[in-house]
């Protein structure tokens, strides 16, 4: 017997209020996870010359305009485009240190998540979306750093909202400039913010040459060409109001020939700069196994997915996203450097492929699966959390990453950098690997400087060959390398390695004549020569904390 069925006058039950409480719990569980991944230990070296920089400007009242940390590019022209991001962390550390930092940097990235999550796929339902950026934020936690990248997340992620509103609140064009200016004197990354306007643009001429023709939506007139006109003259206008004006609307095109033409070079000797595919070839079939490579990988196949989903179920398709997402591959798939961007730009994409898709008309859909998806991505998110707050996170992905604040223990050479500041010891320092001399750096610069440092856009491709030249003859206990420093009545630089990447380096200065160990700990090795160490009354160092490196396994 059938079961009876309720009147047909009786309203269905209205589950919209219950639904909306859900799609915040869903949402705000995927900005908690997001801030809690991105709260893990510093190890960047970088952030040491940034702090450093940052201090010097509160005290000299001025932007750097020359190299004030290495003696082999001493007096350089330095486009310091980075100055306002030195200035934020340089208040930051003052205030509360490196955990301070730690969390504003958490903040700052979970708002250019949230904001790119505001800017597309209005039209999905909200446990859906979240479910497509989660690959996004586990790529974007993997280069969570605190460098000026962090910032240009946020300019960009502002970028797509408006290019994604601002056809029905034209208005909203003329905040643009401004958000330039900003970015253009945080991080040398404000081309990005052009590379999204000219996409806009584009679009708005083939959608006005269609008609509609050709799966392209009609052009809505709005803003007017002649707004967008005057906000581009504006916004590239925007790009010199910098402190090195044209040098410094131009520097991005130095930075991407590193990574393009000279991609063979860098990448040989920069982790960052590596192609994601250059890690399968060196790892093998291993390094599918890193759930950041993965989920790259993961987030480029949805955006794919998702067009061919919209050209299959509408017809349809966006030269805006198209152009935003062969642009932005082109750089994820160059160097692992630009896989958080990337991300961000991809899950917009894609979010706004899907809502597209969806029928134009289409009735409310029904309580129960709703409600069922976002439990199900409830129950997902929750678990990530307990994932990353218990250490199994990052165990899974980085142990470098682990949750907590702090610096990575045992991992910047603060101690061994003091040591070798101290009077009598020389005013050069040749460093390995690179990325401590900023640590250096911090405690002894300017008035004592580096060979080289990290700082590629100071440092020239000669200094690095020869850099290497240096690290290699290190490793072969060969003393020729001496000869460099030695020109023109020069003194022998103090040479600290640290214990993990140099260990092939510290093994040979021991068989380097005249060369004694002073001061040994777990992150770092300091040797001068025999005739300054008896000057000085240093004995040789015990070197059984070398043999014990703890902390970070390997460099960002």
């Amino acid at each position: 017997m059938p079961a009876p069925q309720p009147p047909a006058h009786l309203p269905a039950p209205d589950n919209s209020k219950l639904r909306r409480t859900w799609d915040r719990v869903v949402w705000g569980g995927l900005l908690a996870w997001t801030f809690l991944s991105l709260c893990y230990p510093l190890y960047d070296t970088d952030f040491w010359w940034h702090l450093k920089t940052g201090e010097w400007i509160v005290e000299k009242r001025s932007i750097p305009q020359v190299d004030l940390y290495t003696f082999t590019e001493q007096e350089t022209p330095w486009i310091d485009l980075h100055w306002g991001f030195q200035l934020l962390i340089t208040g930051l550390y003052h205030l509360g240190g490196v955990n301070l930092v730690i969390l504003v940097k958490a903040l700052i990235i979970t708002a250019a998540v949230a904001v790119g999550w505001l800017a597309g796929g209005r039209a999905l339902p909200v446990w859906l979306k979240v479910a497509l950026w989660i690959p996004a934020v586990i790529c974007i936690s993997g280069r969570g750093y605190e460098r000026p990248e962090m910032l240009s997340q946020l300019f960009l992620a502002g970028w797509l909202w408006m290019v994604r509103h601002v056809e029905e609140r034209p208005r909203l064009i003329w905040f643009l400039p401004v958000l330039q200016v900003l970015w253009v004197n945080c991080h040398a990354l404000f081309v990005l913010g052009l590379v999204v306007g000219a996409c806009f643009v584009v679009d708005c001429l083939l959608r006005d040459f269609a008609q509609g023709r050709w799966g392209l939506e009609r052009g809505t007139r709005q803003p007017s060409a002649q707004v967008i006109v005057r906000v581009g003259v504006l916004v590239a206008v925007a790009c010199l109001v910098n402190p090195y004006f044209e040098e410094g609307a131009l520097f991005p095109l130095t930075l991407y020939r590193k990574f393009t033409v000279e991609q063979d070079f860098y990448s040989a000797h920069i982790g960052e700069f590596f192609r994601p595919v250059d890690h399968v070839i060196r790892r093998g079939p291993s390094a599918l196994a890193s759930i950041y490579l993965l989920s790259e990988i993961a987030v480029w196949c949805i955006a794919v997915a998702s067009f061919v989903w919209l050209l299959w179920r509408r017809g349809r398709w966006s030269p805006l996203r198209v152009l935003l997402f062969a642009g932005f591959s082109h750089l994820a798939w160059e160097a692992t450097r630009n896989t958080n961007i990337f991300s961000i730009v991809s899950s917009y994409v894609a979010c706004e492929n899907f809502a597209d898709a969806l029928p134009e008309q289409k009735s409310a859909p029904a309580a129960q699966p709703g409600l069922r998806g976002s439990w199900v991505i409830s129950g997902v998110l929750v678990s990530l959390i307990v994932a990353v707050v218990s250490g199994v996170w990052a165990e899974i992905g980085e142990p470098n990453k682990a949750f907590g604040l702090g610096e990575a223990r045992n991992w910047f050479i603060h101690e061994a950098a003091r040591f070798a500041g101290k009077q009598g010891f020389p005013r050069r320092a040749f460093l390995a690997h690179n990325g401590q001399a900023a640590v250096y750096a911090y405690h002894n610069a300017p008035e004592r400087l580096v060979f080289m440092d990290a700082r590629l856009e100071v440092c020239s491709r000669a200094t690095f060959e020869e850099f290497n030249r240096i690290l290699a003859a290190m490793a072969r206990g060969d003393p020729r390398w001496q000869e460099l420093f030695l020109q023109n009545k020069g003194e022998l630089p103090v040479v600290i390695l640290d214990s993990r990447i140099s260990r092939p380096q510290i093994n040979g200065m021991f068989f380097t004549p005249d060369w004694r160990l002073v001061f040994a700990d777990r992150t770092a090795a300091v040797f001068l020569p025999n005739e300054l160490a008896d000057k000085l009354s240093l004995s040789q160092a015990d070197p059984t904390p070398l043999k014990y490196p703890d902390g970070p396994p390997r460099e960002p």
